[in-house]
């Protein structure tokens, strides 16, 4: 774990300084200790004066005499003086002793305990014991490193020092400290500068300077435990060398306990770097449990006996292989679920393609729990938004199985409910949805494969947005440990996916949606375009029709009524033919311009109830009148179905509408049947009036343009082509509608007129 990943709480300059500041108020060394470093460190040593000294200091003595009794010189309890200790021992080593002495004391273990419980001073002080016994056995066997074997055990007995320090003046928050480090399994120096401001190392420098520790032993406290190749230039690289290959060799034998649960430095990568030869430390690791007995002893920590010593080191090393046993199952546990989450996320991508609508993404959403889950059938219920209804789907191997299907949603007294939520519905609410028919045969479908597995949309205690789309997955898991991958973060990655394909499609719905609505917007527009432009070119007909027929009228009246007089008057056959053709062509223009007329300024209607009936009977015979009129010999048959009641209508206009579609059937095939039939259509609130004959139909051009005004198929002067174009206009007025075709499995075609029975003063004029 790196710094970056501890908690960040504000650190400034001012509590820094107030940590060093405590460092300093710390007791410094008695003054016989400081007056022994001082005399070993001059060029001229008066002995008589060291041992003057060491005899002033009762404790000194006795753990100078105590040192002569258990070292391997031979002379065992002869040494019974402290000059003869002294000349036994070395002025070096004497001076080694005197500090870790009083370095031990002035520390007071045996002082009132704080309120610390993690911080384990015993082990703490075996620990370094070890470390100093090690850095010793290094340096004795290297002598090419230039480091003296008292020199390296003092610089290993107070590498930690700064330990201490910041629990002696810190306790409570040292002990945050550790936790933090132990429950983070993180190297003790992130947390304190993470959470102190500063680490042991720092402040076991400024301890040591305090104290005027040889530079050495200061450059020990501070540099230990950093990668030898990192070691600045200027310091006591070779004692600093040989400190962090001893400790990582401690923590390697599980001597002691350090509080660092960050991963040691390689022990077998350091020593290759400092040319030590790896069988170094299994074959002098006896003579290190041998030392750190001997010297716990003379410092006051009590009987260690080398076995119970060993014990406690293969003790722990066992706890140690046991839990990185059990850091490896729960990786490879973990490694197992990432493995199947990747596969998740793979079926997923292999199903989808761009532009996949929704419900191939929930295929994919199923097939990809498939994974995890080890069924591949799974229900789905969706809702695209909170205004929007629920539905269900049943998916199988990737393909739907039953198509959508809208569902009643569920009504909390609580809150709004949502699919995603029932993923982890309380009890008050699951009592809720138990009503529900269709959800309670739901799971009981998916019970009979297996336990169901419920996935949403959002985790519990995650606040679902109230904008987007909601889904619940229900698959019978078959398989154990389910739960637990679905549970993991990573599972979260997958999760993301699927929504985010999820929305994808959502809005490419949505876009298609609108792309089709605006391209019916654009066919509307373009057809009330057409429209406008039909009606104002009538508006310009009708003008044109007004004005001829104002002019037109009058010597067409003219010329009627000369015709007629000379029909009347003239002897000759010939000639009454040619008076009478005058009147018809008279007569057909005079038709002409009041059809343009209406069709320019429709008439209002005068609306009345009438009979429906009544209505098409007249119709009929007017068609046969005008039929007669033209030569033809008009087969009319009308049927009328069910009971008619009367409507509202302008009889008078509407006859001339009907009898318009009569006489096109007429004349579409003449000395046949055209059958007219009347009956209600749909639920009774309209009636239909259906027209159809036995001739060859009509052509897609005739459908498409029948109600343009000019347009005929007849030949050229049997009928103006108004017929349609006026019927349509008298029957809109009506607020009816009309509609061409041909039969259906027989020839001949067929006019419909459908009118509302619901037509009243107000919707007309509306």
């Amino acid at each position: 774990m790196t710094q970056d990943q501890l908690a960040q709480p504000e650190i400034n300059e001012k509590q820094i300084n107030l940590i060093l500041a405590s460092v300093d108020r710390l007791p410094t060394l008695p003054a016989v200790a400081t007056k022994l470093m001082s005399v070993g460190s001059a060029e001229d040593i008066d002995l008589d004066e060291v041992i003057g000294l060491i005899e002033s200091d009762p404790a000194m003595s006795t753990t100078i005499l105590s040192m002569c009794r258990t070292a391997d010189k031979g002379l065992g309890d002869k040494i019974t003086t402290v000059r003869r200790a002294v000349i036994m021992l070395g002025l070096e080593a004497v001076q080694v002793a005197a500090l870790s002495v009083h370095i031990y004391h002035q520390l007071d273990p045996d002082g009132p305990a704080n309120e610390c419980t993690l911080f384990d001073r015993p082990g703490f002080w075996i620990h370094s014991l070890a470390v100093a016994c090690g850095a010793q056995e290094i340096a004795r066997a290297h002598p090419a490193m230039g480091v003296s074997a008292e020199q390296a055990f003092l610089a290993g007995l107070l590498h930690d020092l700064g330990k201490l320090a910041l629990d002696l003046i810190l306790p409570k928050a040292y002990e945050r400290v550790l936790g933090v480090s132990k429950s983070r399994q993180c190297a003790v120096c992130l947390a304190e500068r993470t959470m102190l401001g500063l680490d042991h190392h720092t402040a076991g420098k400024r301890l040591a300077e305090h104290w005027r520790l040889p530079d050495s032993v200061r450059d020990a406290i501070w540099l230990h435990s950093q990668p030898i190749g990192s070691l600045p230039e200027g310091s006591n690289r070779p004692v600093v060398s040989i400190v962090t290959l001893a400790e990582s060799w401690a923590r390697d034998m599980h001597l002691g306990w350090d509080g660092d649960y960050g991963e040691a430095l390689d022990l077998y990568e350091l020593a290759a770097q400092l040319g030590v030869n790896p069988d170094f430390f299994k074959n002098n690791a006896p003579e290190v449990i041998e030392g750190v007995s001997m010297r716990g002893k003379a410092l006051g920590l009590g009987e260690h006996a080398e076995q119970d010593l060993l014990i406690e080191s293969l003790t722990a090393a066992n706890r140690r292989l046991a839990k990185l046993n059990m850091e490896l199952r729960q990786r490879g546990v973990r490694a197992d679920s990432i493995n199947r989450l990747l596969e998740a996320i793979d079926a997923f991508n292999g199903q989808l393609d761009p532009g996949s609508s929704t419900q191939q993404v929930l295929c994919a959403m199923v097939h990809s729990a498939s994974i995890l889950v080890g069924s591949a059938r799974g229900a789905v219920i969706f809702q695209h938004s909170p205004d929007q209804p629920w539905y269900t789907t049943m998916i199988d191997h990737a393909k739907t199985v039953q198509y959508p299907e809208v569902v009643e949603s569920p009504v909390s007294e609580h809150e709004t409910v949502r699919p995603g939520m029932l993923a982890d519905a309380s009890a008050a609410r699951s009592m809720e949805l138990a009503s529900l028919d269709w959800l309670r045969e739901l799971f009981m479908s998916v019970k009979e494969i297996g336990a169901p597995m419920l996935i949403g949309s959002h985790d519990s205690g995650e606040t679902c947005r109230d904008d987007r789309f909601s889904y619940l997955i229900i698959m019978p898991k078959i398989g154990s440990g389910i739960e637990r991958v679905v549970a993991t973060p990573e599972f979260s990655t997958v999760r993301t996916l699927w929504d985010r394909a999820l929305a994808e499609s959502v809005m490419t719905e949505k876009g298609r949606r609108v792309g089709e609505e605006l391209a019916a917007a654009n066919h509307a527009m373009t057809a009330l375009r057409h429209e406008l432009t039909s009606k104002e070119s009538l508006v310009q007909l009708g003008r044109m029709a007004a004005g001829a027929a104002h002019e037109m009228n009058n010597p067409l009246a003219i010329i009627r009524g000369r015709s007629q007089q000379l029909f009347e008057r003239v002897g000759t056959e010939r000639e009454r033919e040619s008076a009478g053709a005058i009147a018809a062509a008279t007569d057909q223009l005079s038709d002409l311009i009041t059809s343009l007329h209406m069709l320019a300024d429709p008439p209002k209607p005068t609306l009345a109830m009438t009979d429906p009936t009544l209505m098409v009977r007249q119709a009929i015979e007017t068609a046969r009148e005008r039929c007669t009129y033209q030569g033809l010999k008009a087969k009319i048959q009308l049927k009328v179905d069910g009971m008619i009641p009367p409507m509202m209508m302008d009889i008078d206009l509407m006859v001339k509408a009907v009898a318009e579609p009569v006489i096109n059937a007429v004349q579409a095939s003449p000395n046949t049947i055209v059958s007219v039939s009347i009956e209600p259509a749909g639920s009774n609130d309209r009636l239909k009036i259906r027209i159809s004959d036995c001739g060859s139909g009509f052509t897609s051009r005739s459908i498409k343009h029948g109600f343009d005004p000019f347009f005929s198929e007849l030949e050229a002067g049997r009928r103006p082509g108004f017929g349609l174009a006026r019927a349509r206009g008298i029957i809109e007025l009506h607020k009816g509608e009309i509609f061409l075709g041909n039969n259906i499995g027989k020839p001949g075609a067929e006019v419909v007129i459908l009118l509302d029975k619901n037509l009243t003063h107000e919707s007309q004029a509306a």
